[in-house]
């Protein structure tokens, strides 16, 4: 009678034991969740040596500047005009222009020098650089609105002379080397007496600008 009244005891001491043996199983639903949940790799925020080198810039060249060039104001001074004309003449005002001549554009860079009721000459420097249409060369002046002939210059390979065919005497001397061109153009006033020879006075005033492009 004793042993039977013993047995249940002994199996309510049992009982938490039993129950912390169990909790130490996985389960099988989490088991399953667990393995069946995805693994792929989160997006990696690093870009890949592939985009960095679409995104590269492109490497271009181009011709060198016009601005490595001194300015045609810089060339030559009001001094030097009036040792050639044989008249004073005042500072010279820099500016810009473009031409276009047998099929050939280019922009040139200027300097005009004037002697008060007598006579402005302007000097136009241009370059390989500053042909925008065309190919860079010594282009013979038209000779539909004046005289042209050939002259020469100190430093010039080729040069041309070119004088209106009615008054005033409009007369443009250029003077071109391999890497420029220079124009010297003399605007007479209508009735003056112009002191010198200007087919002699021009190409002077070029062999200087082209001496000093020379450096």
């Amino acid at each position: 009678m004793r042993l039977r009244r013993l047995w249940p005891a002994a199996l309510l001491a049992l009982a938490p034991v039993l129950a912390a043996c169990g909790d130490d199983e996985p389960d099988a639903a989490d088991e399953q969740t667990t393995s069946a949940a995805p693994t792929t790799d989160a997006p990696s925020q690093t870009p890949t040596e592939e985009s960095s080198a679409t995104e590269a810039p492109t490497e271009t060249t181009s011709a060198p500047p016009v601005a490595d060039r001194p300015q045609a104001c810089a060339l030559l001074t009001s001094g030097d005009v009036a040792k050639a004309i044989g008249v004073e003449f005042s500072e010279g005002v820099p500016g810009h222009g473009s031409v276009t001549e047998n099929g050939t554009s280019w922009t040139t860079d200027e300097c005009t020098f004037t002697a008060k009721d007598l006579v402005s000459i302007r000097i136009e420097v241009s370059g390989p650089a500053d042909v925008t249409a065309g190919k860079f060369g010594c282009i013979q002046p038209s000779d539909a609105d004046g005289n042209v002939e050939p002259s020469d210059a100190a430093g010039a390979s080729k040069a041309w002379w070119k004088t209106s065919a009615t008054p005033p005497l409009v007369a443009t001397l250029r003077a071109c080397s391999a890497e420029a061109n220079v124009d010297v153009t003399m605007t007479y006033e209508d009735g003056t007496d112009y002191p010198g020879d200007p087919s002699q006075q021009a190409p002077q005033l070029a062999g200087l600008v082209l001496s000093g492009l020379q450096g």
